[in-house]
């Protein structure tokens, strides 16, 4: 037999710069797999930020991890240490775990937080070494708005005791409305008035000086802002304008929620039935529980953000609403009406949530006109802003500071000073201070005050003393 030489064509095995492209790639993750077979995973989980990200934090401040996988959350916990050692609660949303101190924090403390090695991840794999940071409690500041006599007002912030320290955070051309801190402290979210009668909710980082507008009112005005206790979710109120609808008119005020757990924040109205109105929300210590005054209804409404169950509270007042710290009572003032006298005035009224029961929290046969409440953190102690009348001997046109034990009734006066009419108060983190607007409404000889212009003071109930923090300033709040 004749050996035939095959003649090969010379592109029949050539390959092409697409099959050549294909190749590299496989082989690329060929030697990726084997790799990874033959020397393991070296990386570990990764960790992708912490809380407090900076060596200075607010007393109400929390910490947390952000992992670059889920992880198994009990195994994260086990390998937590915190130096002094702290008690508290874990949450854990998504890829986080946040720890959220049982007490604020003391300022001028010093904390370090430990993740030791071994965490493990959902996948397998493990945080390959510690991981530690230490933060410093800074003093708490406060918040306000100036000027009170021109515009625009812009918001201020101040440490007690450090005049020097104030300073611009906001510059609307237009004028802030209000506006309220972040539980932690590091973000301030306001309203801010437009020049076509809108106004729109911003969100400042006050670590970064980060502005964005957080809420879409075009054709609204959205105002007072409301935090959540975890710092995720935001209520405020809604007035829809409806200018581009003929004969409509504008819409009552609503409230609604603005959303900030994800990339991009999101809003909603709080009821789903547009029927339901309300304003002025306040959230309960925990978040779960929030009230609004719903005019529709007349009466306060405690919405239960977990199961979605509302509780009425039938009242003709929608102003001056206490809900406890633990979200099971309401305080609120209860109208009076003298016709023989043409008067009126208020009285507190108590509701306990779990029992339906509302009842007195002052004897209605006493001479008091009592308003605006604020609960202490201990969930017992109110502080009142309270008018006595005739004929009691400490009769005054001004509202005064007094404090009143909701378990035992007993009362203690705080401030008396008939020259200043006391307003927008609140307590500080730990229940020792409030800060209060004051108006000084007469002058030292007991007359009218023709230059008077509201003031930010601070009451320490420890050492029983006042301290000025601004003039020409109102609606002040604390910065933690």
């Amino acid at each position: 037999m004749t050996n035939t030489p095959i003649t090969v064509p010379p592109n029949r095995f050539r390959l092409s710069r697409f099959d050549r492209a294909v190749a590299a790639v496989v082989g690329t993750l060929l030697i990726a797999i084997t790799l990874t077979i033959v020397i393991g995973d070296r990386v570990g989980v990764q960790i992708e930020r912490h809380e407090p990200a900076t060596d200075s934090a607010a007393s109400t401040a929390t910490v947390s991890f952000t992992f670059d996988e889920p992880m198994d959350w009990d195994s994260v916990i086990d390998r937590l240490r915190f130096e002094p050692a702290l008690e508290g609660d874990f949450q854990s949303v998504s890829r986080t775990l946040r720890f959220i101190p049982a007490q604020p924090l003391l300022p001028g403390g010093d904390y370090a937080v430990t993740l030791e090695a071994g965490a493990m991840g959902r996948s397998g794999r493990q945080v390959l070494e510690d991981t530690g940071f230490t933060f410093q409690i800074h003093q708490p500041r406060i918040a306000y708005l100036t000027p009170a006599d021109a515009v625009p007002q812009n918001i201020w912030i101040e440490e007690p005791g450090q005049p020097d320290s104030a300073e611009q955070v906001t510059f609307s051309p237009t004028s802030v409305v209000n506006f309220d801190i972040s539980p932690d402290g590091t973000q301030l979210a306001f309203s801010e008035q437009s020049e076509v009668g809108t106004s729109n909710i911003k969100l400042l980082d006050l670590n970064t000086g980060d502005l964005r507008q957080i809420t879409a009112c075009a054709d609204s005005t959205c105002t007072g802002p409301v935090w959540r206790p975890d710092g995720a979710m935001i209520a405020y109120d809604r007035i829809d304008l409806n200018s581009d609808i003929e004969q409509l008119g504008v819409s009552p005020t609503r409230v609604w929620l603005i959303d900030l757990s994800g990339a991009t924040p999101t809003e909603r109205p709080l009821f789903t039935d547009n029927q339901i109105l309300g304003y002025s929300p306040q959230w309960s210590a925990d978040g779960r529980y929030i009230a609004v005054f719903d005019n529709s209804s007349r009466g306060i409404v405690v919405y239960d953000m977990q199961d979605g169950t509302m509780t009425l509270i039938p009242t003709r007042s929608g102003s001056d609403i206490a809900l406890s710290p633990d979200g099971t009572r309401v305080v609120f003032p209860r109208l009076i009406i003298d016709q023989a006298a043409g008067s009126a005035r208020s009285i507190l009224q108590i509701a306990d949530l779990d029992t339906g029961a509302v009842t007195d929290l002052i004897d209605p046969e006493r001479p008091i006109d009592d308003a605006q409440t604020a609960w202490n953190p201990n969930g017992r102690l109110l502080a009142v802003a309270r008018r006595y009348i005739e004929p009691d001997e400490r009769t005054t046109r001004t509202r005064q500071l007094y404090l009143l034990n909701t378990e035992s009734g007993e009362e203690q006066e705080l401030i008396f000073d008939p020259r200043y009419y006391h307003s927008f108060f609140s307590w500080d983190a730990f229940g020792q201070q409030l800060v209060i607007q004051r108006f000084p409404e007469r002058t030292e000889t007991g007359e009218i005050n023709p230059d008077g212009r509201p003031e930010v003071w601070t009451y320490n109930l420890e050492t029983d003393t006042l301290e000025m923090i601004a003039q020409n300033a109102y609606l002040p709040r604390w910065v933690p």
